[in-house]
């Protein structure tokens, strides 16, 4: 098991990427997972080596020594710390089929997440995750 923190940098503002992220949280036993809402009032992409571009279209993970996982490879990331999902990660990681993932999860990024209804319960831009 991976005993190092990851940073977890998702949209609370966005209904499905809140849900999925409340999710491994709540099972994350080991308390792997730091979760960084992008859409709080206070949050600097540059304060992660990022673009506010880059942050508002793919979920992105940051391990304890500083490397950034984008897309798919931050649920690879995300999986291999938190037990229940552990038999995803040879799926995902695998150099074969990861360009297909990849090619499905910018679809969503780019034009079906955009378009979905924001979480009702933000204030002032910012969603916590209850």
């Amino acid at each position: 098991m991976n005993m190092e923190k990851l940073k977890v940098l998702f949209d609370g503002a966005c209904i499905i990427c809140a849900k999925e992220v409340h999710h491994y949280k709540k099972i994350d036993k080991n308390d792997q997972l730091e979760l960084v809402d992008i859409s709080a009032v206070d949050f600097s992409a540059s304060d992660y080596g990022i673009t506010e571009n880059d942050a508002n279209l793919h979920l992105h993970a940051i391990d304890s020594n500083g490397n950034i996982f984008v897309g798919i490879a931050s649920f690879v990331e995300i999986w291999s710390r938190v037990p229940p999902y552990h038999y995803l990660v040879p799926v995902f990681d695998n150099k074969f089929l990861r360009p297909f993932f990849n090619t499905g999860y910018n679809v969503f990024a780019k034009y079906i997440r955009p378009k979905l209804p924001k979480r009702a319960n933000c204030d002032d831009g910012s969603c916590s995750i209850s």
